[in-house]
């Protein structure tokens, strides 16, 4: 009687279990992606300081949106003769001694300075800078990669925290499918050779054993000689090892491989640390600098005073006064809020119209006319009288 294995087909639990691993899979080689992708951020990042360059993190966003905090720049160094209106320049703060500032050349100043201004700020900065204090111009820019440094500086230890446990899951991610890895390096091992021995290159032959010396039976070889009669294993030169060795020689060589790639990753980390980008804190207009040689403030127009009405022999009158301010763009004589008369200095020569009724005293006040619209108002007036009959003045 012959029996025949009969194997079924593919239970809905394999299928499950192939689902699970292609999952595993995919997680795994998209974090390794993810942590390759940032490694490589940070190589390029930190790299080229080893030629010279200079690589600097964005710590404000005077710059933006060019160039946003927590961004890396790295700046080439750039001869005194080939500084260009428009570059982004990296060179030492005069208003904040040990700082950086990366800002954009946008006016050539006295005595050979450059004047810059950062790109989110309405003024320029308030001192010009040295062309010998430049170190380079931005050439190259890696976005966010500096963020860390930002959050410290600022105390955001949660982020930082928060980072780091996203490091760490990502680490453990791209493990998720090493058994499934180890399992099919196994199987091809298997595929060259006979049990684990030949998977880790170690041979056990046996001695040769006369041609047609097999046992029909159990289909397995027979020894020869005193080893057959001793029952023991015959042996080459080399040591049969046995199977529990090779599965404790296999682990401590996996256990060897992960140990080395724990310690390049902290190699890598330690050299990225070492090469760490120097924080350019390009300060925007309204961060307070320290410079004793000049001082901010809100501009406020001084009025016109001693005010003085003295008549004309035609029939208008002057009205002088004393201002002491800064250059005004003209001076109006008021009635309230009428302009009765405009001149650039003192004093205003104001003659009749027909906005004066006539026969009546007014008192009439002037106005200094800056920039825009900012103006300033005496208190002091001085006083006129309209003729009864024309258009005549005369000081009341």
């Amino acid at each position: 009687m012959v029996s025949i294995e009969v194997s079924g087909g593919r239970t809905p639990h394999d299928a499950l279990r192939d689902v699970v691993d292609w999952g595993r899979v995919v997680v795994a080689t998209l974090a390794r992606g993810i942590v390759a992708t940032l490694l490589g951020l940070a190589l390029w990042a930190a790299a080229p300081a080893v030629i010279g360059w200079h690589p600097t993190t964005v710590m404000t966003g005077s710059m933006e949106p060019r160039l946003a905090p927590g961004d890396v720049v790295v700046s080439r160094p750039v001869a005194q003769a080939e500084i260009r209106l428009g570059q982004i320049l990296l060179a030492d703060d005069p208003d904040q001694p040990g700082h950086l500032r990366m800002h954009r050349f946008v006016q050539a100043g006295p005595d050979g300075t450059l004047v810059t201004k950062g790109d989110a700020n309405p003024q320029r900065d308030s001192t010009a800078i040295d062309r010998a204090a430049v170190h380079g111009v931005a050439f190259l820019r890696i976005p966010s990669i500096g963020a860390p440094i930002v959050w410290l500086r600022d105390g955001e230890w949660h982020r930082v925290v928060l980072l780091a446990l996203a490091v760490t899951a990502a680490l453990f991610l791209c493990t998720i499918d090493g058994s499934l890895r180890r399992l099919a390096s196994s199987s091809s091992d298997g595929d060259d050779g006979d049990g684990p021995a030949a998977a880790d290159g170690l041979e056990a032959r046996p001695t040769s054993a006369p041609s047609g010396a097999a046992d029909g039976r159990s289909g397995r070889h027979a020894q020869s000689g005193r080893h057959a009669q001793s029952g023991r294993p015959a042996q080459s030169g080399r040591h049969l090892l046995s199977r529990r060795a090779l599965r404790r020689r296999v682990r401590w060589v996996r256990r060897l491989r992960r140990a080395g790639g724990a310690a390049a990753v902290v190699l890598v980390a330690g050299g990225l640390g070492v090469l760490l980008p120097a924080q350019a804190v390009a300060a925007p207009f309204a961060t307070t600098t320290v410079n004793p040689t000049s001082s901010f403030a809100a501009l406020t127009v001084p009025q016109a005073t001693t005010l003085a009405c003295t008549a004309n022999g035609d029939g208008s009158v002057n009205i002088g006064f004393a201002y002491g301010g800064p250059t005004a763009t003209s001076f109006s004589v008021m009635n309230g809020t009428t302009v009765l008369a405009t001149g650039t200095t003192t004093p205003v020569k104001v003659v009749g119209s027909g906005i004066l009724s006539l026969g009546q005293v007014y008192t009439v006040t002037v106005r200094v006319n800056f920039v825009g619209n900012w103006t300033s108002t005496s208190t002091a007036t001085a006083r006129i009288q309209t003729a009864l009959v024309g258009t005549n003045l005369s000081c009341a």
